[in-house]
């Protein structure tokens, strides 16, 4: 075939393409065959798909144009594989030993006195909670998993540790609000508001738990409202009163005051004494007036969940 004759077939063929009026595979596969490989590369948002599809088309092709004398190239794209450097290989020695700790460590863990687990879990989840802090810019989700790993470290181990040494309940807890409160002060560190959320409602429900006996003991539902509603309006005006300077925060402390409006009636579900025909009575009250205070204030809390 001359050459004059084969450009007009490429340039209807072409037109065909732009146009629609042949499916694109087929379009390629003729412009590969007249072409015989030697056309243009494709634009590159397009380039990979195509050379899917003339691959398939070739593919199929190829069975039963075994005995044809015309040959079709086609180029693959290569991946250019980064050289081993130094670094790689210290993080791939670093993350092989500390595996092999942690294995060595699950198999004879009981075997160490407990001031050394206290130390093996303080270490490790000092360590994780640094590499929070340095990776927190350049990877956020390794940040978010360490973090994770850290407090889960703090809070199993603390608890073991403090159940090995015969703690009592009181001293549980008063751990677990340290470590509530640690979780608070690294919201405003690393600028992660689930951070402020876990924190303010585990102590919220630490206060739940550490008030129940004494609620419990003389219940009357107007004493146990008074151990919750006045925090719940501190917790909310702070919300509303921060909206202004600091609205990432202020929408926590909103949201937070919100659940201890209704701390009580949970915290009443756990008291025999309580009739569940008052509960649910008080818990429809507080529903309609906390709709009403969130809907007269919507401009506030719009911001807040970005809306």
């Amino acid at each position: 075939m001359d050459d004059q004759r084969k450009r007009t077939i490429i340039a209807e063929i072409e037109n065909w393409r732009r146009n629609h009026l042949l499916p694109e595979h087929y379009c390629i596969f003729l412009l590969n065959l007249y072409t015989e490989g030697d056309r243009p590369e494709a634009p590159p948002v397009v380039a990979k798909s195509e050379r899917k599809r003339s691959e398939a088309v070739a593919s199929a092709g190829s069975g039963s144009d075994k005995g044809s004398a015309v040959s079709v190239s086609y180029s693959y794209e290569t991946r250019n594989i980064s050289p081993v450097t130094g670094k790689m290989v210290m993080a791939w020695l670093l993350g092989a030993f500390v595996i092999a700790g942690l294995i060595l460590l699950a198999f004879h863990f009981n075997r160490f006195q407990i001031p050394m687990q206290i130390t093996i879990f303080s270490c490790f989840a000092l360590v994780f909670y640094i590499l929070g802090l340095v990776f927190r810019r350049s990877a956020p989700p390794l940040t978010h998993l360490f973090l994770v790993l850290s407090f889960l470290i703090l809070i199993a181990g603390g608890i073991y540790s403090i159940t090995q040494l015969g703690g009592s309940h009181p001293m549980i807890l008063f751990y677990l609000g340290l470590i509530c409160v640690l979780l608070c002060a690294s919201a405003f560190v690393f600028g992660y508001t689930y951070l402020l959320y876990c924190g303010m409602l585990g102590l919220a429900l630490l206060y739940g738990v550490a008030t129940v006996d004494r609620v419990s003991s003389d219940y009357k539902w107007w004493r146990s409202e008074l151990y919750w509603v006045p925090l719940a309006c501190l917790l909310t005006g702070l919300g509303f009163l921060m909206n202004n300077g600091n609205p990432k925060w202020a929408g926590v402390f909103a949201v937070c005051g919100l659940a201890a409006f209704f701390g009580a009636e949970i915290q009443s579900l756990y008291i025999p004494e309580a009739k569940r025909d008052l509960i649910q009575l008080l818990l429809f009250i507080k529903v309609f007036l906390a709709s009403a205070l969130f809907f007269f204030t919507r401009a506030y809390w719009y911001s807040w969940l970005r809306l």
